[in-house]
């Protein structure tokens, strides 16, 4: 008996120390790992104790722990398996349900076993004096007994599904380990089954122990297979799928492994039978550049062949060990011809920021960029599929081709969004040809969704800005555009504030339009950039956004306001800064809305700003804004003459607006001739 129980106690110290690392992994799946461990370690000893029970009594207080500590392991090994195969199965998603509920069901049926002692109802014991077995008070039996026997099995079989469900659904290069899992616990399930229906006649029940020794198998299934078991193939998939002819050398100097791209350049690496050495294959390659094997080199060849592309930059690597000593050689091909997009024929990212950067490096300014994006493809994707809305990124993308000169660089960013790089361009130049495109690009809308066409321009004048910033520039003045256009998604939060804000207050849609087309001229005129020009239109909207937080009655109020009543009102400007700053959208026109009422000469607030401390975007709104409300009825006043407005300018210019925006306002709107003169 005594190889019985250090076969036993091997098995329970092996659960035990599995179970210690389990939980040393400090994460979800160490714990329910842990506590499977913990359960077959219980399971062991008390099935190691129960075989020592030499009264009757005992035999039957540690036969009902003994299917106690079953119940346990098999609702642990049911737990965990839900967590290694991270189970989408509809009857598993609701984990936080069934959980409790086989927690439950199990406990119910251990205070049953616990009962049994007792009355032994669901098994009685009787003394075996001639039986083989080792346990001597075997216990028969009764029909309750079977419905513990359900639950286990019902366990077992959970567990058994959950495994399945994940091998049949896997790749057929990941699945092994769950079917290595599946196929032990049927082993497990047959071996008990055998042993308590008689068909085994060993005298203890083999299963039991091999709980134990199955932790390690289990652990290194969790938690070390995919990094070492799958570390062949994903090898494999890797040289493949790299995208780049690659081949390795092993420490003696020959081929030890070659990926498909390098067999396609050289037809000789496709021959298994065929031996070939590091300086067979350099004379194969004519690698007139490569110039020794003992350094790290990077040279051009030039393909001579009709298969892959001309031209390749060739990385020769030595591979090294801790000694510094060569152990192989790598060499990597990477094309230099341009890579063009799938979808519209138009270069990559990465090379179009190779060609803008070599533009910038020969210094030929000023280079425009263009980032533009196709409004309400979203729309078309969720209506019509993704083949409609990769047909008007097409379009767009001919669009571009056709309107754009030869010498632009054209490219495809990422998703819908397309680029285009000019050389010794000026913005308004670039502004036109766009403002063309968008217009032929609405107008062959024929889809019934109304989609457009947004754009940013940034312009390089030096060596100050790189093609990086320049991209990031036009795509926020992009999407600070898309704010305002009725078919982009992004819309929806301007239409929101300005449907409150003219709803709390006596602006007008129609103020609000003229005050943006007038911002905008006067920002041409200024020859503001792009992105100054998109902030413009959007503050000429939402500058009085913060008065939908003043009171209407002060709003609305037709005669003079009181000094505790004006304290309120010029808190407009401080709210609307906070309303803009809590929004990622508005936040760039967030400072601009807060110093909107300053003056030049000091005397405005909130910050009591002069001259030029105040923002040119605010200054410039200050100036349209007050013409506009001089030019047309308002509660408490009548509208003046297009003559007494251009007067009051002029009266205020130096005090309460800025000189210089004053006079090429006046230019802009006809007041005097040659509109852009002295604009700056």
């Amino acid at each position: 008996m005594l190889w019985i129980y250090l076969w036993y106690g091997l098995a329970g110290l092996c659960a035990v120390v599995y179970a210690v690392s389990a939980y040393r992994k400090k994460n979800r799946m160490g714990i329910f790992t842990g506590n499977m461990f913990v359960a077959a370690a219980a399971l062991i000893i008390v099935y190691a104790v129960r075989i020592r029970a030499d009264a009757y009594i005992a035999a039957s207080v540690w036969t009902s722990i003994y299917f106690i500590c079953m119940n346990i392991m098999l609702l642990a090994a049911a737990l965990y398996s839900f967590e290694f195969t991270e189970s989408r199965i509809a009857v598993f998603r609701r984990k936080r349900y069934l959980y409790p509920a086989l927690c439950l069901v199990t406990l119910l049926d251990c205070a049953f076993l616990v009962l049994n002692i007792f009355y032994e109802f669901a098994m009685r014991y009787q003394y075996n004096l001639y039986s083989s077995y080792a346990i001597k008070y075997m216990y028969a039996a009764k029909p309750p007994f079977y419905l513990h026997l359900g639950l286990d099995y019902l366990l077992a079989g959970i567990t058994a599904y959950a495994l399945f469900i994940k091998t049949v659904n896997v790749p057929k290069i990941y699945c092994a380990r769950y079917r290595n899992s599946l196929i032990g616990l049927v082993v497990l399930v047959i071996f008990s089954y055998f042993y308590m229906s008689g068909i085994l006649k060993l005298p203890v029940d083999i299963s039991v122990p091999i709980y134990g020794m199955a932790c390690p198998f289990i652990y290194w299934n969790t938690f070390d297979y995919t990094s070492k078991g799958m570390l062949n193939s994903t090898r494999k998939m890797i040289l493949e799928y790299m995208g780049m002819p690659m081949i390795l050398f092993d420490y003696e100097g020959y081929v030890a492994d070659t990926n498909q791209d390098i067999r396609n350049l050289f037809p000789e690496l496709n021959d298994p039978n065929k031996r070939i050495s590091m300086m067979d294959f350099i004379q194969i390659a004519s690698f007139k550049e490569l110039q020794d094997t003992v350094t790290d080199q990077v040279f051009e060849w030039n393909n001579p062949g009709d298969v892959g592309e001309k031209v390749y930059q060739c990385d020769f690597n030595c591979l090294r060990d801790g000694k510094d000593r060569i152990i192989g050689h790598l060499l990597i091909m990477k094309s230099l011809v341009i890579e063009r997009d799938a979808l519209t024929g138009l270069y990559s990212k990465q090379s179009f920021y190779a060609n803008m950067e070599n533009i910038v490096k020969q210094e030929l300014y000023p280079i425009t960029i263009v980032v533009c994006n196709t409004n309400g493809i979203g729309f078309v994707n969720d209506v019509y599929g993704w083949a409609k809305g990769n047909e008007l990124i097409r379009r767009a993308a001919d669009l571009l081709r056709e309107g754009l000169p030869k010498s632009s660089v054209l490219a495809r960013l990422d998703g819908s969004d397309m680029a285009a790089g000019f050389i010794e361009v000026e913005q308004e130049y670039a502004d036109r040809l766009f403002q063309n495109i968008k217009a032929q690009y609405r107008d062959g809308n024929h889809m019934g969704i109304a989609t457009d066409l947004e754009y940013g321009i940034a312009v390089i004048r030096n060596g100050g800005k790189s093609v990086d910033d320049a991209v990031k520039e036009a795509v926020n003045s992009m999407r600070t555009k898309k704010l305002m256009s009725e078919t982009s998604q992004k819309s929806s939060l301007l239409d929101s504030l300005t449907q409150t804000l003219t709803e709390s207050d006596y602006e007008t849609e129609e103020h609000v339009e003229r005050t943006k087309e007038m911002a905008v001229k006067l920002g041409k005129a200024l020859k503001l950039s792009d992105a100054e020009l998109g902030k413009l239109e959007l503050l000429a909207v939402l500058h009085d956004i913060g008065k939908i937080a003043i009171p209407h009655s002060i709003l609305l109020k037709p005669g003079k306001l009181t000094d505790e009543e004006w304290e309120i009102m010029k808190t407009h400007t401080e709210k609307g800064y906070r309303i803009a700053s809590a929004s990622k959208e508005l936040q760039s026109i967030a400072e601009y809305i807060l110093h909107h009422h300053e003056r030049w000469d000091g005397n405005g607030y909130p910050g009591g700003l002069k001259g030029e401390e105040i923002p040119l975007l605010s200054r410039i709104i200050t100036v349209v804004d007050s013409h506009d409300v001089m030019v047309h009825d308002r509660p408490y006043h009548k509208a003046m003459s297009k003559e007494a407005a251009v007067e009051e300018l002029r009266r205020c210019s130096g005090t309460q607006f800025d000189p210089h925006l004053v006079e090429v306002f006046l230019q802009v709107i006809g007041d005097e001739p040659d509109a852009a003169r002295g604009a700056v």
